[in-house]
């Protein structure tokens, strides 16, 4: 397991560099951009991110995913 440089998480290299991928689906390459030394969350754009969290609490409202009302709140 790795360390983030930037918020010190412990972290699985492998994992990060998948859902990395998967999310920029051939935009950005993690190795080339982060070099494994950021955890996914720290490594995804801003823009991607806040993204991500908007349609995690559509899901939450929608009761596809555990709601948590903190996160809506922030989100929505």
């Amino acid at each position: 397991m790795a360390s983030c440089l930037n918020c010190g998480d412990r972290f699985s290299v492998p994992a990060a560099r998948t859902a990395y991928n998967d999310v920029l689906d051939g935009e950005g390459d993690y190795d080339t951009d982060h070099g494994g030394d950021l955890c996914f969350d720290c490594a995804i754009p801003p823009e991607i991110g806040s993204a991500m969290d908007h349609g995690r609490a559509i899901m939450m409202m929608n009761g596809d995913e555990d709601y948590d009302e903190d996160h809506v709140e922030k989100y929505l």
